[in-house]
């Protein structure tokens, strides 16, 4: 029986044509997208109230009592109204 020995040659064209045949496909960028769901193109078009005027005399009692430290919020109040203006009607 008779052996043929491999020599390095022989091994490194085989690496060599198996390089050859592996070709890397490059994919194009096809740049940043988004998308936005519906709910966000809602919210994007809600308007305060166009009728919603606060006058000067309010605003001024406000920023007095802020820089008093007598501004008191009620937390819960501002929370529903929230909500309910998130909802879309008013309680």
């Amino acid at each position: 029986m008779k052996i043929n020995g491999v020599t390095p040659n022989k091994v490194i064209n085989l690496y060599k044509t198996n390089k050859k045949i592996e070709v890397k496909e490059t994919r194009k960028d096809q740049g940043d997208s988004i998308e936005i769901s519906s709910l966000g193109k809602s919210l994007s078009h809600m308007n305060l109230d166009e009728n919603f005027q606060v006058s000067e005399k309010q605003i001024e009692q406000i920023r007095n009592e802020i820089s008093n430290g007598t501004y008191n919020i009620d937390s819960k109040l501002v929370a529903e109204k929230m909500i309910s203006f998130m909802k879309g009607r008013e309680i």
